[in-house]
């Protein structure tokens, strides 16, 4: 007990430090706009060569939800997520139409009219983190690597990388379950599986409180999974801080079939539990970059940094 009291003390990064030491320090209040907007963020990742998800419409007027039908015909599979939305609230995806509606990735049908009222929900602000006017925007869908996607429940695994000050420190791999129907969010009931950070290997994984070596629905064993592609993955997720001048970031990505490394949003209050994926603290981490880092090193190397400090602080 005393021993876990005193990692408690000495690794584990709280949200009151988080918020007063590092988000107030190095994480200006005007440029959360842009991360807390998923066009806003999508601009500003194309701009620095960052891929993300190919845009196919935007809905901005309540009106403009009447052309939702004709326009979908073209599109086949497809999601919709309001722009300002948190925590993964509001998105929908669709998988296909089966002539009386849609059908979503739960299995169940939607007809048109419910789909169009979902969009005037996201329009009317009911997702947005302040309640207020949003838009809508379809994305065209992803498709998870064979090996990710066997991993999770039906819905799209993604891969959660904390930065600071550019250089990666922490990473999982966020897993849906049925209980969370589709989303990888674990707030929503999801899962966290820690990831090495040199190796892309999985090292733990958590389920709500409880550290757990098997996924609850496929009973598929989670721990020794290499993630494929994973220099690509990270190098992309480094990649980020040049788009955004955000010094503690959390990327979220994915690595789809086709595209190979894919953003899907990027975080400006990443959440925490991330340590207990890994079972290490974010603290050590935090405390060798300020150490280590030297002003205007080249993306490759704060790649290469981030790995250096993983294998020397070992939890």
């Amino acid at each position: 007990m005393i021993r876990n009291l005193g990692f408690l003390a000495r690794e584990v990064l709280g949200i009151n430090r988080r918020n007063g030491e590092f988000m107030a320090r190095h994480n200006p209040r005007h440029l959360f706009q842009t991360v807390d907007h998923k066009l806003k963020t999508k601009a500003a990742l194309l701009a620095v060569g960052v891929p993300v998800a190919e845009t196919l419409a935007v809905y901005r007027f309540q009106y403009e939800t009447r052309r939702f039908a004709q326009d979908s015909r073209a599109w086949g599979e497809f999601v919709v997520k309001p722009a300002q939305g948190a925590g993964g609230e509001g998105v929908l995806v669709v998988t296909g139409y089966d002539g009386n509606g849609f059908l979503t990735v739960q299995g169940r049908g939607m007809p048109v009219r419910q789909l169009e009222s979902h969009l005037s929900d996201i329009l009317g602000g009911v997702f947005s983190l302040n309640q207020r006017y949003d838009e809508a925007l379809v994305e065209r869908c992803l498709h998870a690597h064979p090996l990710l996607a066997g991993l999770s429940f039906r819905g799209l695994p993604d891969i959660r990388v904390i930065l600071y000050r550019g250089v990666p420190l922490m990473a999982m791999l966020r897993l849906a379950t049925q209980q969370s129907k589709g989303r990888a969010n674990l707030h929503a009931g999801g899962l966290g599986v820690g990831v090495d950070l040199t190796t892309g290997e999985t090292v733990a994984a958590i389920a709500g409180k409880r550290w757990i070596h098997h996924h609850p629905d496929t009973d598929l064993p989670l721990l020794g999974v290499g993630i494929p592609q994973w220099s690509e993955l990270l190098l992309t997720a480094t990649r980020c801080a040049d788009a955004v001048a955000l010094g503690y970031l959390g990327v979220d990505l994915t690595l789809d079939v086709e595209r190979g490394a894919c953003v899907l949003e990027l975080n400006a209050r990443p959440g925490l539990a991330i340590q207990l994926a890994n079972r290490q603290g974010l603290r050590p981490l935090l405390t060798a970059v300020d150490q280590k880092l030297v002003p205007g090193l080249p993306l490759h190397e704060r790649m290469q940094l981030g790995q250096d400090i993983a294998r020397l602080v070992v939890p």
